[in-house]
């Protein structure tokens, strides 16, 4: 008898559990599962935007997608986009969060101005840092010419022009790497600490047998993060490149924007957006498992 009751008893949590979800699960349907499949079934049909038909092509866009080059040449940009910005990103944040770990009299202000280029708005980052790279008025070149350096073409030059978009980023985004690497920090036990310095460890041998090893599961998690943020980079190449100069900041993201709305290609944009979501799953999986490997050796 008493079984019974409980189980009937389980039974109502569970139930008043679902019906208080049943709201958010409702949002989280129509919101992003149902978006997403309609995505994967508009790739495989070439959509008309003025008629609104729908005509099923199979796996046209995909054979058209292994086939472009201009597809080939936005993930190679990617690539070296994700090169560029994630380990610098990575490294400081993790730099940042060791100075600012041990609590101090401007540790809180420290914090506070690292993590303001966080909550700033990405397009208004852009124009202001847009502003400094101008290579005939921008602030940064005024300084070079001072130290008489010549000027940089920044934005410009096509061999420039990625690694700046991508010191606008790590500048908006290593307030959140360092965040994560604090709470990784904190939540070493200070016991391995002293053990450590007991037994006569210096600081280069603490932060490379204790610190980092204790901080793999915080690294997988600002690089799967890091690597998903990287890939959809389109904010500063929308405002400040438009892919240029010569295509050499046409990064995946911008690219479908542009094939769905100025060239009104919804249709091969989605089957795109697919693939890339499929790299993504895939790298933050490999990603997971390097990750984990190293954790269990």
């Amino acid at each position: 008898m008493a079984r019974i009751i409980s189980n009937s008893g389980r039974a109502q949590r569970y139930r008043a559990a679902f019906l208080l979800s049943l709201p958010a699960l409702i949002g989280l349907f129509l919101f992003h599962y149902w978006p997403i499949a309609e995505t994967v079934r508009l790739s495989f049909t070439d959509y008309k935007v003025f008629t609104g038909e729908f005509t099923f092509t199979g796996l046209k866009n995909y054979d058209i997608a292994f086939n472009d080059p201009l597809l080939l040449l936005s993930l190679k940009n990617t690539a070296l986009f994700f090169l560029i910005k994630v380990p610098l990103q990575m490294a400081l944040g993790l730099c940042l969060a060791l100075l600012i770990a041990k609590p101090g009299r401007g540790s809180t202000l420290l914090r506070t101005l690292i993590l303001f280029p966080a909550v700033t708005s990405m397009v208004v980052a852009s124009i202001v840092w847009g502003m400094m790279f101008h290579s005939d008025i921008g602030i940064i070149n005024s300084l070079l010419e001072s130290i008489g350096l010549p000027a940089q073409g920044f934005l410009r030059d096509k061999h420039q022009a990625l690694p700046a978009l991508a010191s606008i980023t790590i500048w908006k985004d290593v307030g959140l790497s360092m965040i994560f690497y604090l709470a990784g920090l904190l939540a070493i036990p200070s016991v391995y600490y002293e053990a450590a310095r007991i037994d006569g460890a210096g600081r280069l041998a603490i932060f490379r047998y204790i610190t980092l090893p204790l901080l793999n599961r915080t690294h997988a998690f600002v690089l799967v993060t890091s690597t998903i943020a990287a890939f959809k980079i389109f904010v500063p190449v929308e405002v400040l490149t438009d892919g240029g100069p010569s295509n050499a900041t046409r990064v995946i993201v911008h690219y479908i924007f542009h094939l769905a709305f100025r060239f009104n290609r919804f249709s091969y944009a989605t089957a795109l957006s697919v693939i890339l979501a499929v790299l993504l799953i895939a790298i933050s999986i490999f990603q997971l498992r390097i990750t984990r490997d190293e954790e269990n050796d």
